[in-house]
């Protein structure tokens, strides 16, 4: 007992003496320029229910004309669940207000949220077009093992000082899968928070190492929500190359340039590679190839495995890793030519490749795609996204339709049995392959005013016609 002690007296001691290298005097008050609260009421859209939530966030200050980034996971409605289930998670924020830490509050306009850093970003509204102070990041590659970095931590509306210094330190310096210098001592309440070196510098801001991505460039979803529930997060500094790029260019909501390119997948594995007499350490198996895709254009097939991308290898051989090798494909952006080397194996020999693939745009997820709210129906659709082929193993030259994303409980549609994630092909007796189908379909309705009306729908593999009935 004793030992233990002892022990965590040398850490506090330690901890102290590092806590004292930090002038957080003259840090604070350089944080309070342009350290902001963000404060959101969110609305949450699940099939036929909806709720509204608040949340309270740090956020920074990244322009001089008021863009701001925060933790967007929040908005964040890409699950595994929602696409597997067909029951859509619709999330947006409803309203933002930005506190600055002298209590000036600002209308801002919500943009959009990456989806691997999770880095939501919003614009300040200000009609005199102030010029706002914004934090200056400092890239840094000689980070060591055990040194001190601080962060400044949102607290309570009712609680002054509102800001408060929380420190970590660097616990590791990764280099496979990438480079990224880990940390312990902070938690997920922290995320996008500005990391700060002992110099006072501002290094960075605190994000994970394996940010999942939407799925859509792998097959492994049922994986994905294992390994979340088993994994801790890996946090660490998200460093300013990386956020330069993002404020840049922000991510906007039904705007896609990210790069993809169309392949469902698994991590070559060590096990894999001995099996195989591989001499890679790491690499990505191409488990199927996304007809019309990039990859499908470039020749791969099924059974391929990837070892470099551009020249670099990949590395990865942990199913964990997965993600970073999807954050990559997209960060190289849509019209990106990349090489890749890729090993097939062949009648018990193994031959080396190169094929170069242009990269697409990613196709749009379920929350992005296109919708159209009927008011006499009281539903909401949507179209049909790669996923919904893919997860259904639907053929996309064959099948159209468009998907149900919402109804309102009580309306004809929902009292006619219409469900959640219904794929709606036919509406009184008339294709329907887009939502502009559908609301040229129920406005000629609206004219006519008839007594019920049949669907024609697609559900569990099955096919059904549902007779809804009207009250005009």
């Amino acid at each position: 007992m004793k030992k233990y002690i002892l022990a965590l007296a040398v850490i506090l001691i330690a901890v102290n003496a590092w806590s004292l290298s930090f002038d957080f005097s003259k840090l604070d008050s350089r944080a309070r320029e342009y350290t902001v609260a963000v404060n959101m009421t969110i609305s949450i859209s699940m099939g036929m229910q909806s709720i509204e939530t608040q949340d309270r966030t740090i956020g920074t200050i990244v322009s001089k004309d008021g863009l701001v980034i925060f933790d967007g996971l929040a908005l964040d409605g890409e699950s595994p669940f929602s696409l597997m289930s067909g029951m859509q998670i619709d999330t947006k924020p409803k309203s933002i207000e930005i506190v600055m830490m002298d209590g000036t509050k600002y209308p801002a306009e919500y943009i959009g949220t990456d989806r691997y850093t999770h880095i939501g970003f919003c614009k300040i509204n200000s009609d005199k077009k102030k010029e706002f102070k914004f934090v200056n990041f400092k890239k840094r590659d000689d980070f060591q093992v055990g040194e001190w970095l601080a962060v400044y931590v949102l607290m309570p509306e009712y609680i002054e000082p509102s800001l408060a210094a929380d420190v970590g330190m660097v616990a590791s310096l990764i280099k496979v899968p990438e480079n990224f210098a880990l940390t312990v001592g902070f938690n997920d309440l922290e995320m996008t928070s500005v990391l700060y070196d002992s110099l006072g510098n501002a290094v960075g801001v605190l994000g994970e190492m394996s940010g999942e991505g939407s799925g859509l460039e792998s097959g492994q979803m049922m994986q994905s929500m294992s390994q979340a529930q088993q994994t801790l997060p890996l946090l660490g500094v998200l460093q300013p190359d990386k956020l330069e790029k993002l404020i840049a260019n922000p991510p906007k909501k039904g705007e896609i340039n990210r790069g993809w390119l169309g392949i469902y997948m698994q991590v070559l594995t060590t096990d894999l590679a001995d099996y195989w007499g591989l001499n890679s350490r790491g690499g990505i198996i191409i488990n199927e190839v996304a007809k019309d895709s990039p990859a499908d254009s470039a020749g791969f097939k099924t059974g391929d495995i990837m070892i470099k991308v551009n020249g670099k290898d990949i590395g990865i051989n942990k199913d964990e890793n997965l993600p970073i090798f999807q954050r990559q494909i997209a960060e190289l952006g849509a019209g990106a030519k990349t090489d890749f080397e890729v090993l097939r194996r062949r009648d018990g020999t193994i031959d080396t490749l190169n094929l170069a693939v242009i990269l697409s745009a990613a196709p749009l997820s379920p929350s992005e795609a296109p919708h159209y709210k009927d008011t006499n129906f009281d539903l909401t659709v949507r179209n049909m996204v790669f996923a919904d082929y893919n997860l259904n193993n639907l053929d996309r030259r064959q099948f159209k339709g468009v998907v149900v994303k919402e109804l309102e409980p009580g309306g004809w549609a929902a009292v006619g049995e219409i469900m959640p994630g219904d794929i709606i092909q036919a509406i009184d007796g008339k294709k329907v392959t887009s939502i502009e189908d559908a609301k040229s379909i129920f406005e000629k309705i609206a004219e006519k005013k008839p007594k019920e009306v049949v669907f024609f729908i697609w559900r569990d593999n099955k096919t059904s016609f549902a007779n809804i009935k009207t009250e005009w």
